[in-house]
């Protein structure tokens, strides 16, 4: 299968890991590709409580934009059926299931209305799977510098889990926009320090350095008056 990675200095040695062997463009369904290609805007949602209404229809989403959500999707009930929706979902190898599946019943409902464009993304399989229409399948792991070169050994000697779910999706989509026909602009919402608790099993402050010297566009979230900050804890 054939690979398209971007111009690094650091090498990659595909068959040094598992998922060398697949194609980056290869794993999006064409019905995907051509919503990305008319997409102005492809925004990455973070699963971070700290988000609000305010911040998300701040950003006037239209039709052809596309959100990313991740996981268990906290925040479903902000999302609408007139954009583009892309549910990715991390895999759990050791109790092989992917996080956020079965869908909840927000993420459902959005699904099964009739004008509704949704996709799916599996990110991290290591076992067979068979494609699946309108569904994304990548395997641990994606062979593109930052996640090929993501690192393994954590100070105190245990081991990174690898890439978290929205670090795939953000490369991914940042490698993407560099290739003929996909020129929208990246967003990320949430994916910050602003809130929220972080698993200790992922390789943050890499992650975070890599968005900080990217071009992707992130967007801070509304300041809170006061009294908002007490009723949210109430």
């Amino acid at each position: 299968m054939e690979n398209h990675p971007p111009q690094t200095d650091e090498p990659m040695v595909l068959d040094a890991l598992p998922g060398g062997h697949q194609s980056v463009p290869g794993g999006l369904p064409q019905e995907l590709k051509e919503c990305l290609r008319r997409a102005p805007r492809v925004l990455l949602v973070a699963n971070n409580p700290a988000i609000t209404r305010d911040d998300f229809q701040a950003l006037n989403i239209g039709a052809d934009d596309v959100v990313v959500s991740f996981n268990n999707c906290v925040l479903a009930t902000l999302l609408s059926p007139q954009s583009v929706n892309l549910f990715v979902h991390g895999f759990n190898s050791p109790d092989a299931y992917f996080f956020g599946l079965p869908y909840g019943p927000e993420v459902q409902r959005l699904s099964t209305q009739s004008d509704a464009r949704c996709f799916t993304m599996l990110v991290g399989c290591t076992g067979a799977m068979c494609p699946m229409p309108q569904v994304a399948l990548y395997w641990e792991r994606i062979p593109l510098p930052a996640l090929w070169n993501y690192p393994v050994d954590r100070p105190d000697g245990k081991r990174y889990v690898g890439p978290s779910t929205g670090f795939n999706a953000l490369v991914l989509f940042d490698w993407l926009r560099g290739q003929a026909g996909y020129d929208y602009q990246l967003m990320t919402l949430g994916f910050s320090n602003e809130a929220g608790k972080r698993w200790s099993g992922h390789a943050w402050d890499y992650e975070r350095d890599w968005l900080q010297k990217s071009d992707v566009i992130v967007i801070p979230l509304r300041r809170r008056r006061w009294w908002q900050k007490l009723f949210r804890r109430g």
